[in-house]
């Protein structure tokens, strides 16, 4: 999922016109220990004063986020933002499911009972469900409610419909408790996309009673996320939504009817706290149980507290500088020499261990570690040169250049860091380059992330998160012609389009890796993206918070959560 993490000024927007990717990410790795061998460990920083802690009852817990901002909607048609995933996944159920982010390729079934049966010649796949589900209504979840919620996701034509549109031509009901779907190619990635929340299957019957349609124009006439906004549940989860206010809570209850495993809290509160001090102020009072936001610099002294734990998880986020490759806007960085003399100007270990507080590390290229083909080009990734820099530019034949470099004012990149901080940084760093100067440019952030999607920004730094765990999810977007981060800085390389739907379509493991290979090193030598780190995911609790992860999609696991008294 892509751009910066905020999404502040969204609900002023029509029908929120961001991104999923926009926002603050999450955590995941193929293997967490060797990753987590190289993030290193936050510097500790004297803790705050806190209040006098208040016991909150062991039955609930409470999560402090910035709901105003960025929650809007727990609708499967509408959703696409980042925090509220973890919610998300708890009210409704896709048809699998990844426990563990830190193995991302370890799905299992969830409202499917097994792995997909695939044809012959991967065009056709047949998903048995799992009998005797009941929504939260009391409706009996059946193959139909599969293919209404889908097509309504398709027909709403959000941001989220791509996953029900560009991967398959058809989906039909075979009998109450089979589907199958007709792909438009094999399709190596279909279960990572099948584990995403906008594929959740909900409640059809109860849905169209509330103003619910799949027709073609339900992106004109579904009504049905009103409804759920006011405090209403759809779907198959451990916990169902009661209350939602976004300027105060948003409560789940535990669904006393639910199919699996009963879970073992009462409740799960998010209570809206926009600042994310504000927020740690709150789980060090005894006011909440968990922060969602965590400033880098703060970390340190959350292990310092007794009565507070640091939960960590390797992340799947990348924050990431965008450079147009044509000459209107780009100018200057239209120029392949000179985007790759910005990547060896960039003080990557500065950012990594002093602003990040050694709570990231520098992925080779625009997909993260450790997803495929990664951990193979590492050895390209720019390095800080200032000479190579230097030599680079000149021979690009610019002669002295400006740029211009927006960025959100106010705004935190990926995994807390402040973007004015970060970005002066950058700066400094950049203009050690004899010939170039840099003009920063703070811009209120929704009308950045509108001017970035535009295609109008010359160099401006966003952040990604995933839709799912496969490295097609990065590769595509930012590899493919007129497509999402591509398009955005006008980047088109017809190799890359050729081997993106070679990739996405290759079942062996070895020869798909190397098409990835491919890709991203084409993409490094092109350099329309310079990433600058991927940061660990780092959350303040309480000590007596148990069963808590972070993760890639979902952002906090939370299925398996308890509190001890």
């Amino acid at each position: 999922m892509t751009d910066a993490r905020f999404q502040h000024y969204l609900r002023r927007l029509d029908r929120g016109r961001f991104n999923r990717r926009q926002l603050m990410g999450g955590a995941a790795a193929a293997v967490a220990a060797p990753m987590s061998a190289r993030l290193g460990a936050s510097g500790a920083i004297a803790a705050p004063a806190r209040a006098p802690r208040r016991q909150i009852d062991a039955s609930t817990l409470v999560i402090a986020d910035n709901l105003r901002d960025n929650w809007i909607t727990l609708d499967p048609g509408w959703i696409y933002e980042i925090n509220s995933q973890a919610a998300m996944i708890l009210n409704y159920e896709p048809l699998y499911i990844l426990p563990d982010s830190s193995k991302p390729t370890e799905f299992e079934p969830l409202l499917a009972t097994e792995m997909p049966t695939v044809s012959d010649d991967g065009m056709e796949v047949t998903i048995p469900l799992r009998p005797g589900v009941s929504f939260h209504s009391g409706n009996e979840m059946t193959a139909d409610d599969l293919v209404f919620s889908w097509t309504r996701l398709k027909n709403i034509k959000f941001q989220a419909s791509f996953l029900a549109l560009d991967y398959w031509t058809a989906v039909e009901a075979v009998d109450p408790l089979t589907v199958k779907i007709t792909l438009v190619s094999p399709n190596a990635a279909l279960v990572p996309i099948l584990a995403s929340t906008p594929l959740a299957i909900s409640d059809s019957k109860l849905l169209i009673e509330n103003g619910a349609t799949d027709a073609e124009d339900a992106d004109q006439s579904d009504t049905a996320r009103e409804w759920i906004n006011a405090g209403n549940s759809a779907g198959t989860g451990p916990y169902m939504l009661t209350a939602w206010d976004i300027e105060g809570e948003v409560i789940l209850e535990r669904n006393p009817n639910y199919w699996g495993e009963a879970p073992a809290l009462e409740r799960i509160i998010w209570r809206n706290i926009v600042d994310p001090n504000s927020q740690l102020q709150a789980v060090q009072a005894g006011e909440a149980d968990l922060a969602y936001a965590l400033d880098p610099d703060v970390a340190g002294s959350v292990t310092e507290d007794e009565n507070l734990q640091l939960i960590t998880g390797p992340s799947l986020a990348i924050e990431y500088l965008a450079m147009h490759t044509q000459e209107d806007p780009g100018g200057p960085v239209s120029n392949k020499l000179v985007r790759q003399a910005l990547g060896h100007a960039i003080d990557y270990d500065g950012i990594v261990n002093d602003l990040m507080k050694g709570a990231a590390i520098q992925p080779a290229t625009i997909a993260p570690e450790p997803l495929l083909a990664t951990v193979e080009v590492q050895d390209l990734k720019y390095t800080t040169d200032v000479a190579r820099a230097q030599e680079l530019f000149d021979e690009s034949g610019v002669g002295p250049a400006e740029i211009t470099f927006s960025y959100a004012a106010g705004s935190s990149g990926e995994g807390g860091l402040d973007l004015e901080t970060l970005c002066t940084k950058l700066q400094a760093d950049l203009e050690q380059i004899e010939g170039l100067t840099v003009t920063l440019n703070p811009m209120d952030p929704a009308v950045r992330l509108e001017d970035y999607r535009a295609g109008l920004l010359q160099f401006t730094v966003s952040g990604w998160t995933p839709d799912y765990t496969d490295i097609h999810t990065y590769a595509e977007p930012f590899g493919r012609t007129d497509t999402a981060a591509a398009r955005r800085v006008g980047y088109s390389n017809p190799d890359v389009d050729a081997m993106l739907d070679a990739g996405i379509a290759e079942m062996d493991p070895e020869a798909r890796t190397q098409i990835y290979i491919d890709i991203l090193t084409q993409i490094i030598e092109d350099a329309p993206f310079l990433v600058l780190y991927q940061p660990v995911d780092q959350k303040a609790a309480s000590a007596n918070v148990q069963g808590v992860a972070t993760h890639s999609v979902y952002q906090l696991y939370l299925r398996n959560a308890s509190k001890t008294a």
